[in-house]
């Protein structure tokens, strides 16, 4: 087989798109120690050479969302990508980071972008994603799905949901009351017995060190897999302190966004798994960067969705398989979170397992009747 020569990126577009939250038992508003979450957009990025095309998704939560990514550097970003060549990842990489130096959450803005430029060489080369990124690991990825706040019934209504669709894990949506927040894990334990796998996620909003390291003791005996990210980005000087005095499994989440990121954390000692994104990372390329480097230092991974549609879903599925180790269950199903999508496949999930697709490039295609439904620019 003969080296395909230079084929140049002529057109970028992006499509914002809005699809509702799909309505689940006992949840009244999807909140957070972030608040409440106002997930529910994002954009797909279309991008075309010699008359083929490769899909990508801009997710976000962050200032604004995706939508906002797009309006304020998308074309900027674009510019400095039209020219280059489809197959030249690295270069265009850096041109996008030589167009957008300054902003972390315009990480999200390149990893869409980058998306689609792996689903374009995919399909060129008649290649899954994951096989551009080393090679297939693993046949599927261990899931958990999300918990919103709410009271201890409505916590405990959503379990039920998601154990009833075969799920062996749940993150609870913890961090604004220590007390509730105990109670909720401890019913749910109760309703549910030794065998459901229970992650809490602090979103940051547990700062109280001396209280912190109390709960840690009453949660120890509830058997949780790990308590994720209670504290600030920055502050990785508590989080170690808080990893050494510990026995449950400290996650690192909002504190891990690119590479150099990843770098700080390790040197710190400040966290025993890293919960990765396509997204945040920057896109793909440096999601396995991370996922490298956890392996190198014998750092947990595990991968977290936005959550993304299911072409982001779809890339997040590439990297779980890919990735050199996943030790914690993964929230990969993103597009399970929303009424409806905008891919025509389905994206397959059993027994609280995901698989990924083996076909070209993300191995999804738009259906274009969802994404003209569902596009917030008409």
């Amino acid at each position: 087989m003969g080296y395909t020569t230079f084929m140049k990126i002529e057109s970028i577009e992006y499509i914002p798109i809005r699809i509702p939250k799909r309505g689940m038992k006992g949840v009244r508003e999807w909140k957070t120690a972030l608040g409440n979450n106002p997930f529910g957009d994002a954009v797909v990025v279309v991008l075309l050479a010699d008359g083929c095309q490769g899909f990508g998704e801009v997710s976000s939560i962050w200032d604004g969302g995706a939508g906002c990514l797009a309006a304020a550097w998308g074309k900027r970003v674009a510019e400095a990508v039209v020219g280059a060549d489809v197959f030249a990842v690295t270069e265009v990489l850096s041109r996008m980071d030589r167009a957008v130096a300054w902003s972390k959450n315009a990480l999200c803005l390149k990893a869409g972008v980058e998306m689609a430029l792996y689903d374009l060489i995919g399909k060129l080369k008649a290649m899954p994603i994951y096989q551009l990124l080393g090679g297939k690991r693993r046949e599927s990825i261990p899931l958990s799905h999300s918990i919103a706040m709410g009271t201890v019934e409505e916590r405990v209504a959503q379990v039920a949901e998601h154990v009833a669709a075969g799920f062996k894990t749940v993150k609870v949506k913890v961090g604004l009351d220590f007390e509730k927040d105990l109670e909720a894990v401890r019913a749910i334990r109760e309703r549910f017995g030794p065998e459901l796998g229970i992650r809490v996620d602090a979103n940051m909003g547990w700062g109280d060190q001396k209280t912190l390291l109390k709960v840690v003791e009453r949660l120890s005996e509830l058997n949780i897999l790990s308590i994720e990210q209670p504290f600030a980005p920055h502050e990785l000087d508590k989080l170690a302190f808080l990893r050494r005095h510990c026995s449950i499994p400290i996650m690192l989440d909002e504190s891990i966004w690119d590479p150099g990121d990843a770098l700080a954390a390790i040197k710190a000692d400040a966290g025993d798994i890293f919960n990765v994104y396509v997204s945040e990372a920057g896109g793909l390329n440096k999601a396995m960067q991370i996922a490298n480097l956890c392996e190198t230092a014998g750092i947990g991974f595990c991968i977290g969705s936005m959550p993304e549609f299911g072409i982001g879903t779809a890339a997040e599925l590439h990297l779980g398989l890919a990735a050199p180790r996943i030790d914690h269950p993964s929230d990969v199903i993103g597009n399970l979170y929303f009424e409806d999508d905008i891919i025509q496949e389905t994206l397959p999930v059993k027994d609280g397992l995901a698989y990924g697709l083996d076909r070209p490039g993300l191995g999804v295609s738009l259906d274009w009747d969802k994404v003209n439904k569902y596009r917030s620019d008409k």
